[in-house]
């Protein structure tokens, strides 16, 4: 019996000791090196059509976008175009706009003016540096399918009453806006963090780190946006053909921690996740399991 114990206790050690090994290494998938949609469900490479089928079941769709770079507007306007032809009526809430420029938008997407006049009047140049012959395809794409934009990032007034804790400024809704903020999700802050350590080095007449605050803005752009994309998912999801696109940088989107996390705790609508992934030339290509559902691997 007293052998039959300590085997017992053995194998529970041999194998309590093979866990811990293995959860302290990152689990990747690493591919090959060439343009592909790569699904982490399925573990394999599909088509563009196979990727339109994998949503159908999914009324939000959260896309982080890699800012400036045209391969990936260019796969997402397609993913658009190729929805549109599966009879989907299709929602696009923007990280580029702001909810005041709702009505704006919907006087685009009902055909009051063109896309160039659109640019003009949404004063494109001035609050960006990104191209606009990158993202304006896709807003043509949801105003061929007869579909509309929304809005759903804080202005950049609000953020910065946020940022500099300027609570005289703030009217009782932003206070209770600012009150909400979670800022303790230890895995979003890890993830954040490495991407904020530069701030630091800039000049600042502000008592608190520059990283402190730029972490509090971030979590401020997830929840607002997480805020408003549920809103818009419940005036907009009515029947299984409606779909609602959430378009906002990667960082927002990857490891379900930015906006995702928040829309979740809003709305119980199933999502899917669509991210993207550069080829580096002197790097092995390696996909981390929880970055999205499906990557879109680009050059």
């Amino acid at each position: 019996m007293l052998k039959l114990s300590i085997a017992f206790i053995t194998t529970i050690f041999l194998f309590t000791g093979c866990t811990n090994q293995n959860l302290s290494t990152p689990l990747t998938h690493n591919l090959e090196k060439k343009e592909a949609i790569y699904s982490i469900k399925q573990a394999k490479n599909i088509s563009m059509q196979a990727l339109v089928n994998q949503v159908e079941h999914y009324p939000v769709i959260f896309v982080g976008d890699h800012h400036n770079t045209q391969k990936t507007h260019t796969f997402f306007a397609q993913f658009l175009n190729e929805l549109e032809k599966k009879g989907y009526n299709l929602y696009l809430a923007n990280e580029w706009f702001t909810p005041a420029q709702d009505e704006l938008l919907k006087e685009y997407t009902d055909n009051k003016f063109d896309t160039a006049t659109f640019k003009k009047k949404v004063k494109w140049d001035k609050f960006t540096k990104y191209k606009w012959e990158h993202v304006a395809p896709l807003y043509e794409a949801i105003k061929q399918s007869g579909g509309r934009l929304y809005g759903m990032n804080i202005s950049k007034k609000n953020r910065e009453k946020i940022s500099l804790k300027q609570f005289d400024k703030m009217n009782n809704e932003e206070k209770a806006f600012y009150d909400s903020l979670d800022l303790g999700v230890t895995a979003h802050k890890q993830l954040i963090s490495p991407y904020l350590e530069h701030c630091n080095k800039m000049p600042s007449t502000s008592k608190e780190s520059c990283e402190e605050r730029m972490y509090r803005v971030q979590v401020t752009w997830d929840t607002y946006m997480a805020q408003n994309a549920a809103k818009i998912a419940k005036k907009v999801i009515k029947t299984p053909k409606d779909k609602l696109l959430v378009f906002a940088g990667a960082l927002h989107i990857e490891q379900n921690l930015g906006i995702p996390l928040r829309f979740s705790r809003l709305s119980n609508l199933p999502f899917i996740t669509i991210s993207n992934e550069k080829i580096e030339k002197d790097k092995e290509l390696k996909i981390d399991t929880k970055k999205a559902d499906v990557i879109y691997i680009y050059e």
